[in-house]
């Protein structure tokens, strides 16, 4: 999985262009109760008046999670005394850079990766602190987190502080479906009327309809290039059934080899002939794919909510002439099964070799405080997007983003599932899979084969792993499906 990993500073570049969020609100109860925390340690001799909390974050953290200019680590020092220590660490799997740093203290990863961090025991499980400094990780609205158990936990333990949300989301050209010339020769050529697409396959119609390449209008760009394949494959597996479509079966078995592995493979090949002639290129990430958007080359795109935020800002020549969708989803018994995941975010996680583990964690419980995380949230060139959901109802958020954005991302989180495999070596496995669906993309295996091999290589990995050793994760996994969290109450 390393390949994923690299380019990725790239997005603060493109983030440049994007509105700022001036922030000078005055920190919440969670963040008091932080800092008196802190004062109560040093009190107490359990840590040093000077102590140094060591944090190792990716480009665009920094900006975002310290603050413009580095104001919110300057107040952290400035009302405790207690120092941050920062360093930029390279876009690459957060074991990777755990195991690279072994003196840090606090980092970023994703929720996908949870299982490796854990099960090579180099992360915190941040649960007794949480009891023991009287913390609770709210879900509800108005301020509470809006995903804590699926952005946090796996099973009962408490990875990661959310900081981050990444859940999938489509954008298409507004003025283009809005266009009466459009909508006639829509019908004409399908007999219905033209509209958001409500499942893949009339996701498949309406982007071959607006394929014109040789007008400089390609009818999608969804990243398809080696890296990263599964982000936008799993939605389409995932709803291949109802309520939803697991990888494995509870023997740990691989059941992607299957009709419906088949179907959402297809339905991942079929963008290519629809998007630009070098969409399956090494590095035609999202660094390629957003600004064709946003410069009106495409008809459609699906990535994250910060897409969003760029797309909106006042560089942007589609400002005003887009609109974010819900993804689709699958026909399935009469109705249709719409399922979402997470698939970046960058929640805060304790390293377990660190010197200062109950300081890195009341760091991020004041970082992502309801008032002090307003203060990150769509900082110029950051990483951060919205993760509690009084972000949803902030004037300036709303800005930044758009208020038709943040509704659809407010809602979306109400279909989202647990991301990744849930096993160690979740890495290997998302590998084989990018591998297979990279070369189905280009032609060179039927999705047949490509499931096939795919389900091959799985089987091989879990072998090597143990299976036993690795049903113990897949049933905590499982569990995290069914798992109820309040819903988007305060979405607007």
């Amino acid at each position: 999985m390393k390949t994923l990993w690299r380019r990725r500073t790239a997005l603060g570049m493109l983030f440049l262009a994007a509105l700022a969020v001036p922030g000078a609100a005055t920190a919440g109860e969670q963040a008091e109760r932080a800092l008196a925390a802190v004062k109560k340690l040093i009190a107490a001799g359990e840590v040093r008046p000077d102590a140094t909390i060591k944090v190792a974050f990716k480009s665009g953290n920094i900006a975002a999670l310290l603050g413009p200019e580095l104001e919110l680590q300057k107040e952290w020092e400035q009302r405790t005394g207690i120092r941050i220590s920062a360093r930029v660490i390279p876009q690459q799997p957060a074991l990777l850079n755990l195991k690279a740093n072994p003196d840090i203290d606090l980092t970023v990863a994703r929720t996908n990766e949870f299982p490796d961090l854990l099960d090579q025991h180099l992360v915190e499980d941040l649960t007794p602190l949480l009891k023991q400094f009287g913390f609770a990780l709210e879900g509800s609205p108005p301020q509470g987190y809006i995903r804590p158990r699926l952005q946090g936990y796996f099973g009962d333990k408490l990875v990661a502080i959310p900081a981050d949300g990444d859940v999938v989301m489509m954008y298409l050209r507004s003025d283009l479906l809005e266009d009466p010339a459009e909508k006639a020769a829509f019908h004409k050529a399908y007999g219905h009327d033209l509209a958001v697409p409500r499942t893949w396959q009339e996701y498949d119609q309406l982007v071959s309809f607006f394929h014109r390449p040789e007008k400089g209008l390609y009818g999608v760009a969804e990243q398809r290039e080696r890296a990263g394949g599964w982000m936008f494959w799993l939605p389409r597996y995932l709803s291949q059934s109802a309520p939803y479509r697991t990888l494995f079966d509870d023997k740990a078995r691989p059941l992607i080899d299957s009709p419906e592995g088949i179907a959402a493979t297809e339905s991942y090949v079929r963008t290519v002939r629809n998007s630009p002639p070098d969409i399956l290129a090494d590095g035609k990430d999202y660094s390629y794919t957003l600004p064709l958007f946003m410069q009106g080359k495409v008809f459609a795109t699906i990535f994250t909510v910060a897409g969003a935020k760029l797309l909106n800002s006042a560089g942007s020549s589609v400002r005003g002439k887009f609109i974010a969708v819900p993804i689709p989803g699958n026909g399935v018994g009469g109705r249709i099964v719409r399922l979402n995941v997470p698939i970046y975010g960058n929640n805060l996680v304790v390293s377990s070799r660190g010197a200062q583990r109950k300081l890195a964690f009341l760091l991020s419980m004041w970082m992502t405080d309801p008032d002090n995380s307003l203060r990150t949230v769509g900082v110029k060139g950051g990483f951060t997007d919205p993760f509690r959901w009084n972000h949803l109802d902030d004037a300036r958020i709303r800005e930044l983003y758009s208020p038709q954005a943040l509704a659809v991302f407010g809602r979306e989180w109400a279909v989202t599932l647990p991301p990744g495999t849930g096993l160690p070596g979740d890495g290997e496995y998302l590998d084989a899979l990018d591998q297979h669906l990279w070369l189905a993309a280009r032609g060179e295996l039927s999705a047949k084969d490509a499931m096939k091999r795919t389900a091959q290589d799985w089987e091989r990995i879990t072998q090597r792993r143990g299976r036993d050793r690795q049903l113990p994760w897949l049933k905590t996994f499982s569990a995290g499906f069914t798992s109820t969290e309040p819903g988007p109450g305060a979405a607007k």
